[in-house]
């Protein structure tokens, strides 16, 4: 009797441990995915034209959905992008900083939270960020 209690101890305190694992390998895999999510916004916006393309264009918000500076990558609606395009760290008109954030919904912020990514972008001569 006294083995089979320790026994059921033993066995529920694996059990516990196997839910907390997958919760954990469940987040990793979410946040590994919203960073390339963010990553590939920022490859697409490195081949961007500063001149004649609004995604480069200098603006944006990382907590507001404005014109060219938001979506759902690749069509999926359970994650959110937003971009922020400001001078590059020079202040010429040839390279700018870009902040990429994935934000995912609401109902999924239990198994991830939002990602950041900041580069420097360079282009074509372009208009002057302000």
């Amino acid at each position: 009797m006294v083995a089979m209690v320790i026994c059921t101890v033993g066995l529920m305190s694996m059990a516990q441990l196997m839910a907390i694992t997958l919760r954990m390998q469940q987040l990793g895999r979410n946040s590994t995915s919203a960073v390339r999510m963010a990553q590939d916004k920022i490859d697409e916006l490195t081949t961007q034209n500063f001149v004649t393309s609004l995604m480069i264009s200098c603006g944006g918000s990382l907590t507001n959905d404005l014109a060219n500076h938001f979506d759902n990558p690749n069509g999926v609606t359970n994650y959110k992008r937003r971009w922020i395009v400001t001078a590059g760290p020079d202040g010429s008109n040839t390279l700018r900083t870009v902040t990429v954030r994935v934000i995912p919904d609401v109902k999924d912020r239990r198994v991830s939270s939002q990602v950041d990514l900041t580069s420097i972008v360079r282009g074509v001569a372009g208009a002057v960020c302000p």
